[in-house]
């Protein structure tokens, strides 16, 4: 049986999954033309992590796909609004791990109060647009190159005058988070 585990990263993490954003850069499924350096790429884990959320997938301690949060560029002064990025290898696709990435940070942004998760997918990108449907995202008016997708969140507290980073979470909600997420990866 294989071991699988849904998680924060920390910086130390950096290394296997720019291995994994790299081959995405330049294609239609990444922001950037070309791979961030690695010192560069650590920065901003660091500087999101604690702040929006970083999530890594292991299969066996192998890193088979991570997620992150940035500001919403539709609303960047909106605590409450996040955009949503995930990356897997492509060896491990159609196995859940997006799901399962997917569905822990869901978790957590509703545990922290966060109200909505949007996601940008180039037009050509079919299989992003197909994951987000499939994840009960909705598509909004498209945006210069790309589809828009939005998810509306269920707050535990819908009057949270802000949100509640990651990191601040009960460990308790945390764990049974993580746990469940990790359920929904398919063993081989």
């Amino acid at each position: 049986m294989q071991k699988i585990a849904v998680r924060r990263v920390n910086e130390w993490d950096g290394p296997s999954m720019l291995k994994i954003y790299a081959p995405y850069t330049g294609t239609c499924c990444a922001p950037e033309a070309e791979p961030p350096e690695l010192q560069a790429y650590i920065a901003r884990i660091d500087r999101y992590t604690y702040g929006l959320g970083w999530l890594l997938c292991e299969i066996d301690s192998t890193p088979a796909g991570f997620c992150h949060l940035t500001e919403d560029r539709t609303a960047p002064e909106d605590l409450f609004s996040v955009e949503f990025q995930l990356y897997v290898k492509p060896e491990f696709l159609r196995r859940g791990v997006g799901r399962a990435l997917w569905a822990l940070m869901r978790d957590m942004l509703e545990l922290g109060s966060r109200r909505v998760v949007t996601a940008r997918v180039r037009p050509e990108n079919r299989a992003a647009a197909g994951f987000f449907t499939a994840m009960g995202f909705a598509e909004a008016p498209p945006q210069p190159d790309c589809r828009l997708f939005r998810y509306e969140l269920s707050p535990a507290d819908p009057a949270a005058q802000r949100p509640i980073k990651p990191y601040l979470l009960e460990n308790v909600d945390y764990e049974r988070a993580r746990e469940a997420a990790a359920r929904l990866v398919r063993q081989l």
